[in-house]
């Protein structure tokens, strides 16, 4: 059964939606920059959006679709029409956001964004938060983080921020020991001490699934876990438990220009709802926490 999960899931991956297919080209609906003031909030309640408009949402798995589907729905009677776009990995919907390929997007944590803005430089902000969704390690061969043992290989995320997080984790597990001043997203040259003499191998956090049959451990972001059909109570051998800021919260980011477009925060207010909450709660069994309360 799970070769044939982990076959679906390399074709999910491998199916990246162009982003040409992305573009207004022939396209006779309007997008939300072109009609921000077709919106207007009186009496603390949003009005309703007086011209159809189009928003294109960048996601990075099929499972975000669960959550913003009803969203869609719900949002087509007010005239906002959400076109869902899925990219294969994380590196591609900071960039599309950015050009202008989408107008909004809804994937990463603050410590990613963060990040990508100071590296890439792209202009864009976050307006809203979504949810948590805890990174855990999984593993094909051991049952207990007790189990490894010098010489085993464990996958992590490749980029500096997820990368970093995988860390932070190992260390909470007691497999390494991470120097004092490592900072928020420390890397592997900042392990101080090994309890356990580990080998890292680095992967796009989107792949790493796919290596669990040949490393004895990997860190998955929650995401990519679900959306391949693992159980995080049932194949997690150890979990992330607290957190102390908001790094790790995912959130809704438009370009630095249309903060303040009415349309797209009415778009928070509705993913930030009771219907919302009550959708983690029966589709993911409380895995995904608001992170807006």
């Amino acid at each position: 059964m799970k070769k044939n999960i982990l076959r679906i899931c390399a074709l999910t991956a491998a199916l990246v939606l162009g982003l040409t297919a992305c573009g207004s080209s022939g396209n006779t609906q309007t997008t939300a920059a072109d009609t921000e003031s077709a919106v207007s909030e009186e009496g603390g309640e949003t009005a309703a959006v007086q011209e159809e408009v189009t928003v294109r949402v960048g996601l990075t798995g099929a499972i975000y679709e669960e959550i913003w589907n009803p969203i869609a729905e719900e949002l087509k009677d007010e005239g906002i029409n959400i076109e869902l776009v899925q990219f294969s990995d994380f590196s591609l919907p900071n960039a599309a956001l950015d050009s202008g390929d989408i107008e909004m997007n809804a994937f990463q944590h603050h410590a990613y964004f963060n990040n990508e803005v100071e590296t890439q430089g792209y202009d864009i902000s976050a307006i809203g938060d979504t949810f948590v969704i805890a990174m855990n390690l999984y593993s094909d061969k051991i049952s207990d983080v007790s189990e490894l043992k010098d010489g085993d290989t464990i996958a992590i995320p490749g980029d500096a921020s997820n990368g970093g997080r995988a860390l932070k984790l190992l260390e909470s597990a007691g497999i390494i020991k991470l120097k004092d001043d490592a900072g928020a997203n420390p890397e592997v040259s900042d392990i101080e001490t090994y309890n356990v003499q580990v080998e890292f191998v680095e992967a796009d956090a989107s792949n790493i699934y796919s290596m669990l049959p040949d490393v004895t451990a990997a860190v998955i972001n929650g995401n990519y876990a679900l959306d391949c059909g693992l159980d995080p109570q049932e194949d997690g051998i150890f979990f992330e438990k607290d957190y102390d800021d908001d790094s790790y919260f995912c959130l809704i980011a438009v370009r630095s220009e249309d903060k303040d477009n009415p349309i797209y925060k009415r778009i928070v207010e509705a993913f930030q709802s009771e219907s919302t909450k009550q959708i983690f709660q029966d589709v993911f069994k409380g895995f995904f926490v608001p992170a807006w309360e």
